[in-house]
């Protein structure tokens, strides 16, 4: 079935960005795929010869004037985006595990709160008024599970960011309600993607040892999330903070 709805995915060249860019072509919208990565028009070819309708856009998300840019052409080609997907993160390990906060350099706090929360606040803020002014839009942010539990292996630069960002998604749900927008975050718990694939055999066995269901999560799993987030059947869920982990936190 045809819609008109265009959604916005970052960090959509690999993981849970690929992931849900696909099942968001799938239920025939037009998907706007971001990443830093090359490797996103490739991934966008291949949704287009499938019949789908994917666009590939190589954005560093540091790049604030560049991220502008492209968010500015996306407005005017297309009047408004229905849905957001923040998706993209990074997370500097240290040897395969995590760094103190007195390790971390200003710098490098600011490159992780760089691409993790100043990129989905610059994304929602200028696509939020066209949202608005259409009546209809779906944002989901991707935080963490580390975010709701004891901070045990995350360093502190990625908590705090994706703390942030389960505070800037209940805004935008307690701004956006009366407009017909809904807000949500997603916690995952680890899932096999590179950033979690860079930690050491040691943190991942740990990790592993403490999930109830017994291993990691893979990227669909999350995008079913997403998937159901966006869709009209998800209409009175907004504000929430909802973790998929396999039972290794549970609120």
């Amino acid at each position: 079935m045809a819609t008109n709805k265009i959604a916005l995915v970052t960090g959509a060249a690999s993981g849970i960005g690929r992931a849900s860019a696909s099942r968001l072509v799938k239920r025939n919208i037009t998907t706007v795929m971001l990443d830093r990565s090359p490797e996103v028009m490739a991934v966008a070819d291949e949704f287009n010869s499938s019949g789908h309708t994917a666009i590939g856009h190589v954005v560093e998300l540091t790049d604030a004037a560049a991220l502008q840019s492209c968010l500015d052409g996306l407005l005017s080609e297309h009047g408004a985006i229905d849905i957001i997907v923040n998706n993209a993160g990074i997370h500097p390990k240290k040897a395969g595990g995590k760094f103190l906060v007195e390790e971390i350099s200003l710098a490098d706090w600011q490159r992780v709160m760089a691409v993790n929360l100043n990129a989905p606040f610059q994304i929602c803020a200028a696509l939020l008024p066209a949202m608005k002014a259409k009546g209809w839009g779906r944002v989901v942010n991707i935080s963490s599970s580390g975010a709701r539990r004891r901070p045990v292996v995350p360093s502190s630069h990625y908590i705090a960011s994706k703390s942030g960002i389960i505070g800037l998604t209940r805004c935008i749900a307690e701004e956006g309600a009366r407009q017909g927008i809904t807000a949500n975050a997603i916690c995952p718990g680890p899932i096999k993607t590179g950033l979690t694939t860079s930690s050491s055999p040691e943190a991942i066995a740990r990790l592993t040892a403490e999930i109830p269901v017994g291993r990691y999560g893979e990227p669909d799993e999350i995008a079913a999330m997403v998937e159901f987030l966006v869709s009209n059947d998800a209409s009175f869920v907004t504000g929430a903070v909802i973790d998929v982990n396999g039972g290794s936190a549970m609120a």
